[in-house]
């Protein structure tokens, strides 16, 4: 067997097997991405690149119907809309932390069973009391949405289940890009 094929920047295929079975395909798609690398970006890319952003940003997108709560328990309310009603209400109040992603858990019934929001924090804030305010928000913007329980249970619970520092800003949370990692 003769030596491992490598890349022309150095590194090795993960699949040999596959440079033996089309060494040609292999060979015109290494210079294929050398070439374009080597081209000089074109005057409109930025335009182009928010032009194609903004027709995805209007390309449909799936989203479940959460059922309402309560005395609203008729009505059912698009995924996309709730997330960006949570995300709306919480960023606009809360001082020290911006939203990053918000996910929701919707039963197969369209009940929601649970949301995480993830904060990006300011460095020196406390991260609790920020959760803490999060949860009420949350819960201010899930009762304005779907109604209360009509049970009278708290409608979020909060549970801190993972904090990770990736980045640090002194400044303005909602200025950071999360995509800059």
């Amino acid at each position: 067997m003769s030596a491992s094929p490598h890349h022309h920047d150095g590194s090795t295929p993960l699949d040999p097997a596959a440079e033996d079975v089309a060494p040609s395909g292999a060979r015109a798609l290494d210079d294929a991405t050398r070439l374009l690398r080597e081209q000089p970006p074109h005057p409109r890319a930025v335009e182009i690149a928010d032009r194609v952003l903004q027709r995805s940003l209007r390309t449909p997108r799936p989203a479940e119907l959460v059922r309402g709560r309560g005395a609203m328990s008729f009505l059912r309310v698009s995924s996309l809309v709730l997330v960006e009603r949570l995300r709306e209400h919480v960023d606009a109040h809360l001082d020290g932390g911006a939203v990053g992603r918000v996910l929701l858990d919707v039963e197969r019934g369209g009940r929601l069973d649970a949301v995480t929001i993830e904060l990006l924090v300011r460095y020196g804030s406390d991260i609790l009391t920020l959760g803490d305010r999060t949860r009420r928000l949350a819960a201010e913007a899930l009762a304005e949405t779907l109604g209360a329980p009509a049970d009278g249970t708290e409608l979020v619970t909060m549970a801190v289940s993972h904090v990770h520092v990736s980045d640090v800003t002194v400044g303005d949370p909602h200025l950071v890009d999360p995509s800059d990692e």
